[in-house]
């Protein structure tokens, strides 16, 4: 099968691989059937965009880079039906007022707290420009509203919860709460039967957690000098500019983030709880929802937890990305990380629109009851043929039923590339 789009459906030719006796049950006993991937499929996009003081420039650089990336999903083998929409890493925030100890207070982002958003100026107030929350593949001003959307403005919580925010767009209530109420929800985000593709983007790790005061903040507060993160004692505390120093300013503290000490770490919702959640989303069949989870943050090139340097107090990240290396890891073949530090996002973009680009599900129109009669070979120009079975490094095999066709999604080594052609092989009576 070539995955170059046509007028036509893709199909694959189903061939026997040849039994004696009689066949056991579930197997089809015509050889010669044809089976087709969708001629078109359909993406929800979520950017889990940060809005904290030190985002502007990473903002920019996003929205630089959108017009390519909304090429590249559109010119995919198969017609994708897209949309988009952001919400913001803020969720709340249990902060220390004052330095060496003061009230407690729980600030939260009003407004926010998974709720899609419209585009923003640098203050956090909505653009009277950015015009709807959720943006489709054929609106004619899809790049130019897209790249408002990416702008959330840098006021916003410095505890940056990007998986809890993503856990509460696509649940219950917001998920099914209009847009147009108080207070706007995201309904018509999630569409039947359609694909998930979360984008997470943020120059500190993810601080989720669902108890609002699981972790308490402090101001920056540092007082012993530095040179550089290895002055300072433990995990968690990095050397930072001091806080009124600008681009020329040579003095530097030790200042403390309680999201990335051992104790802040070990309070916070565990990684795999929000992975847990994305697996397993219903995609509105009563079937498990297609999902991949890319993450621009700070890693270096090589996806190892890095932190960001910048010019001056206030734009300098505090914080390295190991529970993002960890939800992507644990999303497999359907995850994806590239640095925040890079100078364009481009080919992190890129990158992610490759998850999306080749449809991952093959609907099997006879309705075989065992996976594992099945076999997929995949053949690819200057490699040998690739032989796919049922398993984590072939396909996830789903019966039919009297509502839904039988369907194999491709996994691990065996997903689907461009220009990729197959052959479907039976094990077949006769």
């Amino acid at each position: 099968m070539d995955f170059r789009r046509s007028g036509a459906l893709i199909s694959l030719v189903g061939m026997a691989l040849g039994c004696a006796g009689s066949p056991p049950a579930g197997v089809v006993s015509d050889c010669d059937t044809k089976v087709a991937l969708p001629p078109s499929v359909s993406t929800d996009i979520l950017f889990v965009i940060d809005n904290s003081g030190s985002m502007a420039e990473e903002q920019a650089k996003v929205a630089e880079q959108l017009r390519n990336f909304v090429d590249l999903l559109a010119s995919g083998p198969v017609e994708n039906d897209f949309q988009v929409g952001v919400v913001t890493t803020g969720v709340t925030m249990y902060l220390q007022m004052g330095c060496g100890g003061g009230e407690l207070a729980l600030q939260e982002a009003e407004g926010e707290q998974g709720r899609l958003q419209l585009g923003k100026d640098e203050t956090g107030v909505a653009l009277g420009s950015s015009e709807r929350k959720i943006l489709a593949s054929s609106d004619s001003d899809l790049v130019e509203q897209f790249e408002l959307l990416v702008g959330q403005g840098v006021r916003g919580l410095g505890q940056e919860m990007g998986l809890e925010a993503m856990k509460r767009a696509l649940s219950e209530p917001l998920i099914s709460t209009a847009l147009d109420s108080d207070p706007a929800g995201n309904d018509g985000f999630l569409r039947r039967g359609s694909r998930l593709l979360v984008v997470i983007v943020s120059d500190e790790d993810d601080c989720s957690t669902e108890d609002a005061e699981a972790v308490t903040l402090s101001p920056p507060c540092g007082t012993e000098a530095c040179s550089d993160d290895s002055d300072c004692s433990g995990e968690g505390h990095y050397c930072l500019l001091e806080p009124g120093q600008d681009a020329d300013g040579t003095v530097r503290v030790c200042q403390t983030n309680a999201c990335e000490t051992p104790e802040g770490r070990d309070a916070l919702t565990p990684v795999a709880d929000y992975v847990d959640f994305l697996k397993n989303l219903d995609d509105g069949t009563g079937r498990k929802r297609d999902v991949s989870l890319a993450v621009i943050g700070p890693v270096d090139s090589a996806g190892e937890p890095e932190r960001c340097q910048a010019a001056s107090a206030g734009e300098e990240s505090i914080g390295v990305g190991k529970r993002y290396k960890e939800a992507v890891a644990l999303m497999g073949d359907r995850g994806f990380i590239d640095s925040i530090c890079s100078e364009s996002y481009g080919a992190a973009l890129e990158g992610i629109a490759e998850l999306v680009a080749a449809p991952q599900v093959i609907e099997l129109a006879d309705n075989p009851h065992d996976g594992s009669l099945i076999q997929l070979v995949i053949r690819r120009e200057g490699e040998e043929p690739l032989q796919c079975r049922e398993g984590d490094d072939g396909f996830r095999f789903e019966a039919g039923s009297d509502e839904h066709p039988a369907r194999l999604t491709m996994q691990g080594g065996c997903r689907l590339r461009n220009d990729d052609e197959l052959e479907l092989r039976y094990v077949c009576s006769g």
